[in-house]
């Protein structure tokens, strides 16, 4: 499939539906292109006007392995075939098991690992730091800054962009503590803590910060954040919702850090587009 432009853009048929949309979609859901798709493969999205571009976001981080992977797409069927939903809390099933067992022999984190589901990043961010919250029985949390940790309550609290994101949504969640993100040419302050490290259940960190631009974290920075938080007894999360799955040239971006998380939190490209997300922790 080649870049192919018949129309001018947007074309006819995605004018049309723009219009419609404006009508019946909530104006609070934004598109960043005014074009409309019927099908995708690879790296090409094909619009209903019969136009083909290269696809850059690729579902921003969702499409890891390109659009309709022949494998994805056997792999779905195969298993509508089976069956959808029958909900694990009400039936488990095996594929559930099968997955759970894959990955945690798969994560860079230490000892024996137990693997949990939701459906989507911030669900997962949020239940990493419930389960951290638990554990310690502590409720601090400890982010960075630039961080984008998803667009739920607790995720938006943590989360560093006032504008789009947070701006109008107060309050937030109360107890959450932000450090500048430890880049190559920033230092991670660990010394002059404005806050008992003895309050926080965890510190919740993104190997590579996408929102941010891009931007890896230190190794020595990482290093010294897992030496804190073993000193503290803090649970560290590393948030791999955008990094994982080989985007940063390891399946997960914390492998390239030598250093190990107590939890690490998967979503996007865990699925190939399917609204899929998961928590993965040691099992103690």
């Amino acid at each position: 499939m080649e870049v192919r432009i018949k129309t001018p853009i947007p074309g006819p048929r995605s004018i049309e539906l723009s219009q419609l949309r404006a009508l019946i979609v909530a104006q609070g859901h934004g598109s960043v292109c005014g074009i409309f798709i019927a099908r995708a493969e690879g790296a090409h999205l094909v619009d209903v006007d019969g136009n083909i571009f290269i696809d850059y976001a690729g579902g921003i981080g969702t499409i890891n392995v390109g659009h309709s992977h022949p494998k994805v797409l056997a792999a779905m069927k195969d298993q509508i075939d089976q069956f959808v939903h029958p909900c694990f809390t009400v039936a488990p099933y095996e594929p559930y098991v099968s997955l759970a067992t894959k990955l945690s022999k798969r994560v860079p984190i230490s000892g024996s690992c137990k693997a949990v589901f939701f459906n989507s990043g911030a669900e997962a961010v949020e239940n990493a730091v419930k389960i951290a919250k638990s554990y310690t029985g502590r409720n601090g949390i400890l982010v960075f800054s630039h961080a984008f940790h998803g667009r739920t309550l607790m995720a938006m609290s943590m989360t560093y962009k006032e504008d789009p994101y947070k701006k109008g949504f107060g309050p937030f969640v109360p107890n959450i503590h932000r450090l500048e993100f430890p880049s190559e040419n920033v230092d991670l302050d660990l010394n002059n803590l404005e806050f008992d490290p003895r309050t926080i259940a965890c510190t919740v960190i993104e190997p590579v910060a996408g929102e941010g631009g891009f931007i890896p974290a230190s190794r020595n920075a990482m290093a010294k954040l897992r030496k804190f938080c073993t000193q503290h007894d803090i649970v560290m999360v590393a948030d791999e919702v955008q990094s994982g799955f080989g985007r940063t040239g390891t399946l997960f971006a914390m492998e390239q850090f030598g250093v190990k998380p107590d939890l690490i939190t998967l979503a996007k490209s865990i699925a190939g587009g399917l609204p899929l997300s998961s928590v993965i922790g040691r099992s103690d």
